[in-house]
């Protein structure tokens, strides 16, 4: 999987940064969220717990793979913003046994 950031806009007043993501997974499946997820961690220098994978959609025919990432600053500011069910999704609340599945 090669992850590429395509757009980085910063979002002050959310405090995060918004980034649009280019995957390339030749001769492999479409990568899960929290794959995604640790390497953006990983690409901006944060915690994976601070950042929200929004999206993922395949391009139809191609090994190719584009997305929406959140990366907060901190945990206030994440779980303020994002709704209950992003934050089960993604294993920030209490009650997500079985989430990133």
């Amino acid at each position: 999987m090669e992850l590429q950031i395509i757009q980085n806009t910063d979002n002050p007043l959310l405090g995060r940064q918004e980034l649009q993501l280019g995957i390339a997974h030749e001769s492999a499946a479409t990568p899960r969220r929290m794959e995604v997820r640790k390497e953006v961690a990983k690409q901006m220098k944060a915690k994976a717990e601070l950042v929200i994978i929004d999206h993922l959609k395949n391009r139809y025919g191609r090994q190719e793979t584009i997305g929406y990432a959140k990366v907060y600053a901190d945990m206030g500011s994440l779980t303020a913003t994002e709704t209950q069910p992003i934050l089960a999704r993604h294993g920030l609340t209490a009650g997500s046994a079985g989430a990133g599945k």
